[in-house]
Order: C-alpha cells, then sequence, then structure tokens
C-alpha cells in the first residue's frame, strides 16, 4: 500500500531526525539521545498553541469538552473521552481529528493541518506521547 509507505518512511525520517543532535556545537554524549521533553516542547506544543488551544485551551471557551493546554487535559480528554492513547495511533481521537477522516469531527475544523504537522502529531503519539508539562495550563511560551 503506497499510503502505509509513506506513512511509515515519514515516521522514520522523522525519528532519525529526532535523534540527530540538537545543538551544533555541543558535546556530543550530551546530545546525541532523543530527549522527550526537548521533543514535546519544540515540535509538539507549538503545534497545539497555533492551531489547537483557539478552541481547547482554559484561556478560551473549552469545546467538547477538551482542553490541550495541560497533560492532564488531554489525558482526561473531552465529551469523548481521553484525546490521546499513547503508542496508539487508531485509538487516539486526537490523531483521528487530525487525519479528516470523519468530517463531523475534523480538527481543526475549517482546513486540515499541513502534513509535517500531522507527522509530528503522530510521532509524537507513537513516542509515548511525552508531556512534561504539570496539571498547570500551558502558558503562551509553555513549560520552561
Amino acid at each position: 500500500m503506497p499510503g502505509v509507505f509513506l506513512d511509515m518512511k515519514a515516521h522514520a525520517l522523522l525519528l532519525m531526525a529526532l535523534l540527530a543532535p540538537m545543538n551544533a556545537g555541543a558535546d556530543e554524549a550530551t546530545n546525541s539521545y532523543y530527549e522527550p521533553a526537548a521533543f514535546f516542547r519544540i515540535q509538539i506544543l507549538p503545534i497545539l498553541q497555533k492551531r489547537c488551544f483557539e478552541c481547547h485551551s482554559k484561556e478560551h471557551e473549552i469545546e467538547g469538552g477538551l482542553a490541550l493546554d495541560s497533560k492532564t487535559g488531554w489525558m482526561t480528554g473531552g465529551d469523548h473521552g481521553p484525546a490521546v492513547t499513547p503508542n496508539n495511533l487508531k485509538k487516539s481521537p486526537l490523531i483521528q481529528a487530525i487525519r479528516h477522516h470523519n468530517s463531523d469531527s475534523a480538527m481543526p475544523p475549517e482546513e486540515k493541518l499541513p502534513p509535517i504537522e500531522i507527522a509530528l502529531l503522530e510521532t509524537w503519539v507513537l513516542l509515548g506521547a511525552p508531556d512534561p508539562r504539570t496539571d498547570n495550563p500551558a502558558s503562551k511560551t509553555g513549560p520552561k
């Protein structure tokens, strides 16, 4: 299946990028491993802030009962339960919504996310959905 191959290839490329050193010139021993908190802070949180917080954060009206501005928010979920099932794309409603397979639950509803943002969110779920945020809602700048 060409679509499946491309998805797997995209995930493999993203994972290789994650494992590459993040800071040029830094000590190779401290930088040649995957750092879950940094991945979330640098890759995932900006997507959530830009694409989701307007409707799914405590700073705005929380639609569908789902708040994505805290780890507890997506773990507890909204009207339909947890938004993410770590390590499982098919059982993660957030992933199903951003893929736009069902027009009734497509998110964001106006237009589909760019493929790289979808791939990053899928990779985040496949990596176990690491989220270093505490129960406090994330600020505009994210965790310190």
